[in-house]
């Protein structure tokens, strides 16, 4: 059995898999599988992996239907059987001691989950951007880059794609994944973090994340990923209730990806698909609002301003009214 096995989810990727592969198989740390999974990939991904596969008995390649990445996640976890995962999409590549110092941490202090910074690269060749995963750093204490034992739900207000992190498998065992739809790394992480009672982070980049390819759902945005995220919404609230204890921070968190997803709806160019896709927005902030008092305890991290916002969104008489108008905001303001 391999100590940590690395899933490659495939779809169409046939121009980046052999940099990604070429990543892995020269890691320093040498006791990996890699599993190879392509969702019934059209284009010619199988054959570049079945070559990789004669060459390396450590990777697998594994076919299976098209379900879309959520499906390559839930078939991958339930199979592995290392002690350690990790995620590495097949646009992506990783330094050649990524595993070595993620395994090597958590073994070290018997963590439950490493992650490291990255480095965003682009298409055209500019210069590769640091990255070390903090986007609400009004919430995230950047002191707290080493082991918790205490407030680790902050690690939700970290950067949730799956670049440059190693999640010990036993914890990933029962989270579920709808399929046909992006965005599920969200919900892997999502419901994760909470599982979790060590970690650490590493500030070295481990990793390469190709941000601007065609196609990638961070940067690739169309009017049906708000149905997509509504549906990865629901997920994360529907698997989370059935956690016994509960955090406050973690419906704060939802709730400002209601934001986020506001900001990515904005980019709908038709006013009349926007407003249609709107109503997904009404109906997850109706969710939220149902935890209105775990979340108010939360606006400590928010300026005066929109702490008064959040309170409106809140209120079920009058937040339906309240997001409209600030939506209408983000929309004018996209589409100038």
């Amino acid at each position: 059995m391999a100590k940590v096995s690395i899933v490659v989810p495939i779809y169409n990727v046939e121009k980046y898999l052999s940099k990604c592969l070429e990543s892995l198989i020269n890691q320093s740390f040498k006791d990996i599988e890699i599993l190879a999974i392509s969702d019934g990939s059209p284009d010619n991904s199988v054959k570049i992996i079945k070559e990789y596969e004669k060459k390396d008995n450590r990777i697998k390649c594994i076919e299976k239907e098209n379900g879309g990445y959520g499906s390559v996640l839930e078939y991958a976890i339930n199979i592995i059987n290392s002690p350690y995962f990790l995620i590495c999409d097949p646009d992506d590549w990783l330094k050649n001691d990524a595993i070595e110092k993620l395994y090597q941490a958590a073994e070290k202090d018997n963590l439950d989950f490493v992650r490291a910074g990255y480095y965003m690269t682009f298409s055209d060749n500019s210069d590769d951007e640091y990255n070390n995963g903090i986007i609400m750093p009004n919430v995230f204490n950047p002191e707290f880059n080493h082991i918790y034992d205490n407030e680790i739900e902050q690690f939700l207000f970290l950067s949730e794609s799956p670049h440059s992190k190693l999640f010990k498998t036993e914890l990933a065992k029962g989270i579920q994944f709808p399929h046909k739809v992006s965005f599920t790394d969200g919900i892997l992480y999502k419901l994760y973090i909470p599982k979790v009672k060590r970690a650490i982070i590493l500030e070295e980049a481990l990793s390469y994340y190709l941000i601007d390819r065609e196609g990638n759902t961070a940067t690739d945005v169309k009017p049906k990923i708000a149905d997509q995220h509504k549906v990865v919404f629901d997920s994360i609230m529907e698997q989370y209730s059935r956690y016994e204890n509960k955090s406050d921070l973690f419906y704060y968190r939802m709730m400002l990806q209601c934001e986020f997803v506001n900001s990515q709806i904005a980019n709908i160019k038709d006013r009349k698909a926007f407003e249609d896709k709107r109503e997904l927005l009404f109906e997850m902030y109706k969710t939220c609002r149902k935890y209105k008092n775990e979340i108010k305890r939360c606006l400590k991290y928010e300026t005066s301003k929109r702490k008064l916002v959040f309170k409106m969104i809140l209120n079920p008489i009058i937040g339906d009214a309240v997001v409209k108008y600030f939506s209408d905001r983000v929309w004018k303001n996209a589409n100038r």
